[in-house]
């Protein structure tokens, strides 16, 4: 009787299991051009829907992916025990999280993962529907801008107090920003099938504007209570912003039909608009002629939010780099002139009298000490005029940034046995004065580096007018790097040097280009705007 009943049992799921699968393959069509991974596994993981965009995402296809183990194939790795994640999915109907995913290829993915429980006519759970969002590049960029930051934070708080504050405040603002990720898909509703749970607007419209289908996510989107509401008037989504947008999907969508990841604006029915990303394709008649479009949705109006507030850290972090610039050059040239004014005087008023000595003194040992004692004023003077340069040099200030230049080039030619060769169009170049302590250190960072890092033998640095921006270009001819890999070297002195006067010369109003190649040699240009 027991197995009896147990086979009856199972006979009655694969029914069920083989009719859920026969509604999927009817939605497929929808589903394949979605740019989000869709699949369906069974209550013990085996793979039954498997979209385009999975095929895409991961690399293996609809053939070899049905029927496998979806966490063995996919080798995920969950935040939390799988266990938990289970109870919480039959508890609750749905869970959603950030899981690791690796592609056939063995890249691993993260990805904004979410997970709805289907069940058959009588309440019984049958399937796990997932929607995965690869959102690995935005981590790697959010890891990017916090190594960036924690650097930035330690510079600030051996610097100054008043930074550090300012800093930690800005830490605060940056901790929040997880918080208001984690906020960006709340709200979901539990749907009766596969369409409905789309989280994604799901369209299908003729070529008058006249919508044909829509699931509730679109409806929501574009402000209307349900889908009669909707489709009694034409789609709202055609007012585009701006308007010629409209023309331009419908030129593409003609042309080739299908688009992928076009992003817009939408005036929804009270007149506010919102951020979109859409993907469409038109579908032709034999002859043809345009039957209808259809296509997906994603409302990417927090993200934008959150983009925004990124960018607008990003330019709080490059105005408190080139403050705490300003700030450390105007310490550097108030130590310059107490080292020159107070301390240069006392050594060579102190020279001036112990010369007078000499000149009176008859004993010959105590003369053979005082011309000693003078011979170490004489070192000190020269290692205080060496330091006073080095802090804060006052050729930049009395003959200007090319001279400044000129004498650093000559330094590290004394310094590193480094030829070099300056070269100026001697044209008026008017510069305020972040602009002209920024170049002076840039250049003198790039100089460091060619010492450092490049094994060159020699460096050539030539400062141009062009238009209304000062052009500097440092070239060498040492063994160079890769460019393509300088993101990676960001937590390196060189590579970091180099992005952080990317980041400053941008917030000034310039921009910095980098010709190399490993094994030859590079050139940077730095381009900056004159005081006009």
């Amino acid at each position: 009787m027991v197995n009896v009943r147990d086979v009856t049992e199972r006979i009655s799921t694969e029914k069920e299991l083989k009719k859920q699968a026969e509604r999927l393959k009817e939605q497929a069509e929808l589903l394949d051009i979605a740019d989000d991974a869709i699949l369906v596994s069974d209550i013990d993981g085996r793979i039954m829907f498997w979209n385009r965009g999975a095929e895409i995402r991961y690399g293996w296809t609809k053939e070899e992916a049905i029927g496998s183990d979806v966490h063995e194939l996919l080798g995920t790795e969950f935040p939390e025990p799988l266990q938990n994640i289970k109870q919480k999915i039959f508890s609750e109907g749905r869970w959603k999280g950030e899981i690791v995913h690796k592609s056939k290829d063995g890249k691993r993915l993260t990805v904004d993962s979410h997970w709805v429980l289907r069940k058959d006519v009588n309440g019984s759970p049958i399937a796990i529907m997932e929607i995965a969002n690869d959102i690995t590049k935005y981590k790697q960029t959010e890891e990017a801008l916090k190594k960036a930051k924690d650097s930035l934070e330690i510079r600030v708080a051996e610097r100054t107090a008043e930074l550090r504050v300012a800093n930690e405040r800005l830490v605060l603002e940056l901790n929040r920003r997880k918080l208001i990720e984690e906020m960006l898909r709340k709200g979901a509703e539990r749907y009766k099938n596969l369409f409905e749970n789309s989280p994604l607007g799901i369209y299908r419209v003729n070529p008058d504007g006249r919508i044909l289908m829509a699931n509730p996510t679109l409806v929501r989107m574009l402000g209307y209570n349900s889908f009669k509401e909707i489709a009694a008037s034409p789609l709202k989504k055609a007012d585009y912003e701006p308007t010629y947008l409209k023309k331009k999907i419908k030129r593409k969508l003609e042309k080739n039909e299908k688009v992928k990841g076009f992003e817009a604006k939408w005036r929804r029915r009270d007149g506010t608009v919102i951020y979109v990303r859409e993907n469409a394709k038109a579908i032709h008649a034999a002859d043809g002629t345009v039957i209808y479009y259809e296509g997906t949705v994603e409302d990417m109006s927090e993200q934008k939010k959150v983009e925004e507030k990124l960018e607008s850290y990003q330019r709080q972090l490059r105005s408190l780099a080139s403050d705490l610039s300003l700030a450390e050059e105007r310490e550097r040239r108030h130590i310059a002139t107490i080292l020159h004014d107070q301390i240069g005087q006392i050594l060579a008023v102190s020279k001036i009298k112990l010369g007078a000595l000499i000149n009176i003194s008859k004993d010959d040992n105590l003369l053979r000490d005082l011309k000693e004692l003078r011979s170490y004023l004489e070192q000190a003077i020269l290692h205080t005029r060496s330091l006073t340069f080095e802090l804060s040099p006052p050729i930049l200030y009395e003959l200007g940034l090319e001279a400044a230049l000129e004498w650093l080039a000559e330094q590290m030619h004394e310094q590193h046995g480094i030829q070099y060769e300056f070269e100026n169009d001697n044209q008026h170049k008017p510069l305020s004065d972040e602009v002209r302590v920024f170049l002076f250190t840039a250049v003198r960072e790039l100089l460091v580096n060619v010492a450092k890092h490049a094994n060159a033998q020699k460096v050539k640095v030539t400062v141009r007018r062009f238009g209304d921006n000062i052009s500097i270009h440092v070239a060498d001819d040492g063994i160079g790097f890769s460019v393509s890999n300088l993101n990676s070297y960001m937590n390196k002195n060189k590579g970091f040097g180099l992005f952080s006067i990317k980041e400053r010369l941008s917030h000034l109003g310039g921009q910095m280009e980098i010709r190399a190649q490993r094994g030859r040699s590079s050139r940077i240009c730095l381009l900056a705007p004159l005081k006009i």
